[in-house]
């Protein structure tokens, strides 16, 4: 059994992943597969098709939860040592300086995807009924 504070624990080492992977695209020294992979990520937690539909209670939700974090963690660690280290040390800095509330950095996300998805159907609206 895990601990009590595991999720949270996962939840703040992925804030970190996330944003270091965010400095790390910019980067020239990343290898292109992984500037690939991250963009791959990034697409599946926007993309309207999952591997278990959003229709399916729970479970809709929780392939996203799993598999994004996973992604992430995995690119993160393939990253050259010189490129993590300076993205590391950036993510620090603004993991530090702009995500002070967890709980109010996931529902920023939540919301900017949330914004997205509703962008994407108005134009997909305006673009069908003209």
């Amino acid at each position: 059994m895990r601990a009590p504070g595991f999720l949270k624990k996962r939840f703040l080492s992925f804030r970190r992943e996330a944003v270091l992977l965010g400095f790390a695209i910019r980067n020239p020294a990343t290898p292109w597969y992984l500037k690939a992979a991250s963009l791959l990520a990034g697409l599946y937690l926007i993309s309207p098709i999952d591997l278990i539909p959003i229709t399916v209670p729970f479970l809709g939700v929780l392939d996203d939860a799993i598999i994004v974090p996973t992604a992430v963690a995995l690119i993160t660690r393939s990253l050259p040592l010189a490129v993590a280290a300076e993205a590391g040390g950036k993510a620090d800095v603004f993991v530090q300086r702009w995500f002070k509330r967890p709980l109010l950095a996931a529902a920023l996300i939540l919301g900017g995807l949330v914004v997205i998805w509703f962008a994407v159907l108005y134009l997909l609206y305006r673009l069908i009924l003209g």
